[in-house]
């Protein structure tokens, strides 16, 4: 087996993945804009006006839509039972922890929201754990159903209003998440394989790095 030197693909570069067995991983920029963080200021300033409560409320409120809300674990599906004890099941909702410090800071100086949102921009993907990671015989055959799909859903979910995709996978998320696609892109490694050796790559990667939109 040869594993090839990864490298990186833009969303407009997905056409040019090789036509290779590989694994790869899709990641996406965190991007705020300057018009967001510029009326999340405002915003927070003003609810300084009312009170701190208000204040850390609205704070909550801005990090858990623009940094926090794309990243929540859908739900697990849970099932309690013991010896000659009551049975239960059902969901258990993830509730991402918000550090009260980092709250209590943001309330004192809204500002710091630019140089947040700045390192956020080249976080991926040194410092976030990747969206989904797969394996292909073709990677650009498979990348590039990845990207149809998305385009499709979007376009589709858009027109019928409906209120998110109903299937779970990759795709699904990334358009019920509201992900802007332009800013996914893919690491891809090339493996050159003698007996399907990109599935074991796949296998051990997934479980090292828990993907959060798929996982086998």
């Amino acid at each position: 087996m040869n594993v090839e030197r990864g490298r990186a693909l833009s969303w407009s570069e997905i056409e040019a993945a090789p036509e290779t067995a590989g694994v790869y991983a899709w990641y996406s920029h965190i991007t705020i804009s300057k018009a967001d963080i510029e009326d999340a200021i405002k915003r927070i300033n003003q609810a300084k006006e009312r009170g701190e409560l208000y204040a850390r409320a609205e704070v909550e409120a801005i990090v858990e839509r623009f940094i926090f809300s794309p990243y929540r674990e859908t739900p697990y599906k849970v099932s309690l039972r013991g010896p000659l004890k009551p049975r239960f099941h059902g969901e258990v909702v993830h509730e991402p922890a918000k550090s009260d410090s980092l709250i209590a800071r943001l309330v004192q100086d809204p500002e710091r929201l630019k140089a947040v949102s700045e390192v956020l921009k080249t976080a991926a993907p040194w410092f976030t754990a990747p969206l989904y990671i797969g394996m292909a015989s073709n990677l650009r055959n498979r990348l590039k159903q990845h990207k149809a799909k998305i385009v499709d859903l979007r376009d589709n979910w858009s027109a019928s209003g409906f209120n998110e995709p109903t299937e779970a996978g990759f795709a699904n998320q990334i358009v019920a998440r509201n992900f802007d696609p332009t800013n996914l892109f893919v690491h891809i490694a090339e493996v050159h394989v003698d007996s399907g050796e990109h599935n074991d790559i796949e296998n051990i990667l997934n479980r090292i790095n828990y993907p959060i939109f798929g996982r086998n």
